[in-house]
């Protein structure tokens, strides 16, 4: 039967989108005032982010209501604030104070609720109602079939947003301030990213002020997880944070292979600092020369020794940074434009821009400077490093030992264009930028996921983007599968600014059905039996099945078991160990287009689907197999020839 309320609540839902609908007109209108072609441009930018955020809205504006003691009219929430002809507020933003109680409420902590009301929307359509009254009889986790429902949905290529389905645990985080640093650990499913990305959202609402002048990072481990995560913020109406891979942060360097564990485990030691400064104070210094001039018949003349002691000032106070060579280039000229009127006397009439770009034409001050101050790039400095035993003896003796050294080296390519940077590499890139460029910009709050995953170098290179110790850390020691180990937050926060970070645990695994959590919960008591297993919500699920086949039908199994889940509604993956899934037919295109995503464990960290083949467990590390066992919503099959892991025998 449906609510008695269902037809009075779709009429105001009806009035809030005409709200919506004329608060949008406003805004294009705004385009059409007279203004100059500067202030256009600026409109023109704020209506199309404006414009975006009510198009997002549109998709589900309100999904929810409280009602509260002392008030009579109830308090509406949703994706944005909307307001009617007379200012008065239609919808509540999910971000404001007023909408706390919506998802912090409990029985035993009313906060003045006396009912909370949930919607079920499609587009405009009102679907359902459910409420939930606040005298004890009500389920402990908010939302109740709502949240199930929105959980056992198909999954898409994209990450969705969880405004709706907030659960209290979640929202604490989610609207802890800025400082300090936060640290969130959480098993499979416990919504972890999800929880980073509508914290950037609370925070850019809560401390607008900072910053929208600062700006909010969003880093993540690969382009993979990047482009599963890159739709939820813009969903949400937030289109000027930052997303990045960890790999990518440094401007124009992309990395083009992947390093092996032994060698990233060096380049990510913290070590490689004193290695790469050493390989800058190494670079050879310059050889000064005249800067001379036929100037309005006189010759005027900086001399080599002169131009020397420019160079050594400038580094001296700016180290060998663009700016420390900028300003030995504008000394050098100032130093030529004082010697030319000190020649010429009252005949110097010339101005400083004419007698710099006399210095320019036919590029004399270049070939002087260039001389002086031989440039290299932060890109040639790690490829010289990694390609030159000298190189890199010189700048690692005492530091590395030999043997790290050797695991260092890379064949020199025949051409400079055809090194490929590693991921390992671009930490090295970004320390020699700080060192021969300049430092990045700084954000005003920097989230990271996956966190348990960086290494020292990688940390290094987050806490550069960092200001003020504003900082949230996602990530599940349990599932650490980076090459280099840490066994607490601690252990990762001490490579950051972070001050006195608090270390919080979301223990609700929303994600993962209970039947799979509990197959994969074994191998936790063997790799973290430290932490406390995270709580499965949702039972009922489908329990795995497992498939043993000869080891030279294994692939084929594999495959077979592809097709038969391909017909069935949702988001497939399978996941193997990549010595394996290089014998795999590949598939072309990104991760999540039509085909099906052949994906090793560490690839898939991060991501949810409803559907997962694993393939061989007895190939994978311990942890990398518990990543892979946890990513599915609906089905796991395992298929394997060798024996199941003795963690995993009881449970199979």
């Amino acid at each position: 039967m449906p609510h008695p309320e269902l037809v009075a609540e779709q009429a105001y839902l009806d009035h809030a989108h005409e709200c919506l609908e004329r608060m949008r007109a406003v805004v294009e209108r705004a385009q059409d005032v007279m203004v100059t072609e500067d202030q256009a441009k600026l409109i023109h930018a704020w209506t199309t982010k404006r414009l975006r955020t009510y198009e997002d809205a549109r998709r589900g504006l309100c999904f929810g209501r409280l009602d509260l003691e002392g008030t009579e009219r109830p308090v509406y929430v949703g994706r944005r604030w909307v307001h009617d002809t007379e200012q008065q507020p239609v919808v509540v933003n999910w971000q404001a104070p007023a909408a706390r109680p919506f998802y912090t409420a409990t029985p035993a902590d009313p906060q003045r609720v006396t009912l909370r009301r949930r919607f079920r929307i499609d587009g405009r359509r009102l679907l359902e109602i459910a409420d939930e009254t606040f005298d004890g009889s009500t389920a402990s986790v908010a939302g109740g079939d709502f949240l199930l429902d929105d959980l056992e949905r198909s999954r898409d290529s994209h990450m969705r947003d969880i405004v709706a389905t907030i659960q209290a645990d979640q929202y604490r985080l989610i609207a802890r301030g800025l400082r300090p640093a936060l640290a969130v650990q959480g098993g499979p499913g416990t919504g972890k990213t999800a929880v980073g990305l509508h914290r950037a959202s609370w925070l850019l609402y809560e401390h607008r002020d900072e910053l929208g002048r600062t700006g909010v990072l969003v880093v993540g481990p690969n382009r993979t997880f990047m482009e599963y995560v890159s739709h939820v913020l813009p969903a949400l109406g937030e289109s000027s944070v930052e997303q990045s891979a960890v790999d990518e942060l440094v401007d124009g360097v992309r990395a083009g292979r992947r390093d092996p564990d032994d060698v990233a485990g060096v380049k990510g030691d913290f070590r490689m600092v004193e290695v790469i400064r050493r390989a800058v104070a190494a670079l050879p210094p310059g050889e000064p020369q005249d800067l001379g001039a036929l100037v309005d018949g006189a010759f005027v003349c900086v001399e080599a020794a002169a131009v020397g002691e420019l160079v050594a000032r400038a580094q001296a106070e700016l180290g060998r940074t663009s700016a420390a060579r900028e300003r030995f280039r504008m000394d050098l000229l100032r130093a030529f434009y004082s010697e030319y009127g000190r020649k010429l006397g009252g005949g110097a009439y010339r101005a400083f821009e004419q007698i710099e770009r006399g210095l320019r034409a036919k590029g004399l001050l270049t070939r002087v400077v260039n001389r002086a101050w031989p440039s290299m790039t932060p890109e040639e400095l790690v490829r010289k490093l990694m390609t030159s035993p000298s190189r890199l003896r010189e700048a690692a003796d005492g530091t590395l030992e030999p043997a790290e050294q050797r695991l260092l080296l890379r064949e020199r390519p025949r051409r400079a264009a055809d090194y490929v940077l590693g991921t390992h590499d671009v930490p090295l890139v970004d320390e020699a930028t700080t060192l021969l460029v300049a430092r990045p910009r700084r954000f005003g709050h920097v989230i990271v996921d996956e966190a348990q995953d960086l290494t020292p170098m990688q940390l290094r290179m987050v806490a550069r983007r960092m200001a003020d110790e504003s900082l949230t850390l996602l990530g599940d020691l349990a599932q650490a599968t980076g090459p280099v180990p840490y066994h607490r937050w601690e252990d990762v926060l001490a490579f950051l600014p972070a001050g006195d970070a608090a270390i919080e645990e979301l223990r609700h695994a929303y994600r993962v059905p209970e039947e799979i959590m509990s197959f994969a919960l074994p191998l936790l008591e063997v790799i973290a039996p430290d932490y406390a297993p995270p709580v499965a919500f949702r039972p009922g699920g489908t329990a795995p099945r497992l498939r043993r086949v000869a080891a030279e039908d294994l692939l084929h199994a594999a495959l077979e078991e592809t097709e038969a889940l391909a017909g069935v509604d949702g988001l497939m993956a399978l996941i193997a160990a990549e010595p394996l899934l290089a014998e795999l037919p590949r598939f072309t295109g990104s991760a999540f287009d039509d085909s099906i995503p052949l994906l090793g464990p560490r690839e898939a960290k991060g991501l949810e689907f409803d559907h997962v083949i694993v393939v061989e467990p007895a190939a994978m590390d311990l942890r990398e197999l518990y990543v892979a066992l946890t990513r599915p919503t609906r089905t796991l099959v395992v298929v394997h020839a060798e024996p199941l892991p003795d963690a995993l025998r009881a449970t199979g």
